[in-house]
């Protein structure tokens, strides 16, 4: 299969990328809107580690600008040799929880990117 071919493919998927960060943008920006005006914030602000499973450059710009656009979390640093990225939260009072929400970006961004990831006879 060429190339073109296998990275139209990916074009669903790149779609289905763009509307669930449009919707994950739309939620935080609420939840983050809500606690500025509000008299008691639920903020606990926390830095989490997770292991990098994006392979090249363009799958990791691109998780980064989604993490870091969305609003109440920032990249605050990638390790790419070591295979980790950090990450603040502004509502990081349950880590795993932030943890495996940043993991589920990664999957989307790998799903929607990864041109490897279509074999013969449908996709992964």
């Amino acid at each position: 299969m060429s190339t073109l071919l296998r990275a139209l493919t990916r074009l669903p998927a790149v779609t289905w990328l763009a509307v669930w960060t449009l919707g994950a943008v739309v939620q935080a920006s609420w939840l983050v809107a809500r606690d500025i005006v509000a008299p008691s914030a639920r903020l606990a602000p926390a830095v989490i580690t997770l292991p990098l499973r994006c392979t090249n450059r363009w799958e990791l710009s691109v998780l980064a600008g989604l993490i870091t656009i969305t609003p109440g979390t920032l990249v605050v640093g990638i390790e790419p040799d070591l295979g980790r990225i950090w990450v603040h939260g502004m509502y990081g009072s349950d880590p795993d929880r932030l943890r495996a929400e940043v993991s589920d970006l990664q999957d989307r961004v790998i799903r929607a990117l990864r041109i490897d990831t279509v074999r013969s006879g449908g996709s992964t």
